[in-house]
């Protein structure tokens, strides 16, 4: 659903990049007539320090309804405070908050890395099915631990097949690997994954799977958005 709405000072916004699955916190403090301004994005103390050009995913909250665009990055300014400056979309779509609620999915899930061009080149790099662990999960992505053996197959931008267990049934999902740490200590790989292409049927069990989750966990405060 595309639709157009103002933009309020002091409203709440938060800013995703390529090759990173976290949501910077940020607020609009300036508005032009052909841009936003937005104080500097943080998440958990880290600061998304942001450049000219760059391409950026924002959530946008405003009279309990939330709406996500893609912009661009115009400029950054300091007065009182650094403020960055986005273009203003030319599309924003309603969206479903239920996408982005994540909770805690520690489970063991069946994995097949999807060749692309370069693999093909090299067929002794591929690898097939593996064993990974979940360890979070949303209506929009996931997050997994692979073991460490694979880290020259597995980049960012590859994409995977993740069969996920739910109660008595399996749940198969395409997605793209967007952030990649290494804990070199349990020589693990920890990746973070959107899903792409995701069927609606798929998409349903999972926020099913999410809600259940949601309700034996959020009494303990586990629950991150």
């Amino acid at each position: 659903m595309e639709c157009d709405i103002d933009f309020d000072i002091n409203s709440k916004i938060e800013i995703q990049v390529d090759n990173d699955d976290r949501y910077y916190k940020s607020n609009i403090q300036d508005l032009g007539e052909d841009y936003i301004g937005i104080s500097l994005p943080v998440n958990n103390g880290k600061y998304l320090l942001l450049r000219k050009g760059d391409r950026i995913r924002c959530i946008y909250f405003r009279e309990k309804k939330i709406y996500g665009f893609y912009t661009v990055v115009l400029d950054r300014k300091s007065d009182k405070i650094l403020m960055i400056q986005i273009k203003k979309p030319d599309q924003i779509k309603l969206t479903q908050r239920r996408d982005f609620v994540r909770v805690p999915l520690i489970n063991d899930v069946l994995c097949v890395l999807i060749p692309d061009s370069r693999d093909l080149k090299h067929l002794s790099c591929q690898i097939n099915f593996f064993n990974a662990n979940s360890l979070n999960i949303s209506g929009g992505g996931m997050k997994l631990s692979v073991d460490m053996k694979y880290k020259n197959e597995i980049r960012l931008g590859s994409t995977l097949m993740v069969t996920i267990p739910i109660k008595d049934d399996n749940v198969t999902v395409k997605g793209k690997i967007v952030r990649i740490d290494k804990n070199t200590q349990n020589k693990l790989l920890i990746c973070g994954i959107t899903f792409l292409d995701l069927e609606e049927d798929s998409r349903e069990k999972i926020i099913k799977l999410v809600f259940d989750i949601m309700r034996k966990q959020i009494k303990k405060g586990e629950v991150e958005e």
